[in-house]
């Protein structure tokens, strides 16, 4: 009977009934969250630990259900998890910037370069080319067409877009070998 008057006036948010809750359980709170945050954060991550699950409470009392446990486990279940939050922050924080993320990022963008120059050195052999093997090659491989596309729209045969197309590959892997 005590644990659904108490429900019923933290869901009221009385605020005798939080004075209650902060001189019954913040010595316990802030034992939980200094067990959490030892070696890591300081006296104020502590303090702001006990005083965020306070908050909690006070800003969605809906979530506390007297028949799943007691005020004191919820409350204790709040301050843990908003220690360990606290942890992931200061850690994250502390994290030295040079690391393997950072690396792999390096190594995005050296190979985006890496293709984007690859990319220009096609793109200005295709342009080397006869005018009209380079337009086949640009409209197949920097447009995409189909050689029947490419046909239509050059009003030749689909098999002549294929033989120009093969002999421009050709020419540029013997480009590439050299």
């Amino acid at each position: 009977m005590i644990d659904e008057n108490l429900q019923e006036d933290i869901h009221n948010r009385n605020p005798k009934t939080y004075d209650f809750l902060i001189n019954e359980y913040s010595k316990l709170l802030w034992v939980i969250a200094s067990g959490v945050l030892k070696n890591v954060g300081s006296r104020e991550d502590i303090e702001d630990c006990v005083a965020e699950s306070f908050t909690y409470l006070w800003e969605h009392p809906e979530k506390y259900d007297h028949k799943r446990g007691s005020i004191k486990s919820y409350l204790c279940l709040i301050t843990k998890s908003r220690a360990i939050d606290k942890v992931r922050k200061i850690n994250k924080r502390a994290t030295l910037p040079y690391d393997e993320d950072l690396k792999a990022e390096t190594d995005d963008i050296e190979e985006a370069l890496l293709n984007k120059q690859i990319i220009n050195d096609i793109y200005n052999f295709a342009k080397n080319l006869k005018q009209i093997d380079s337009e086949i090659f640009l409209l197949r491989y920097f447009y995409q067409l189909k050689p029947r596309e490419i046909a239509d729209k050059l009003n030749i045969t689909a098999k002549e877009v294929s033989n120009r197309l093969y002999y421009s590959r050709k020419s540029l892997l013997t480009k590439i070998k050299l």
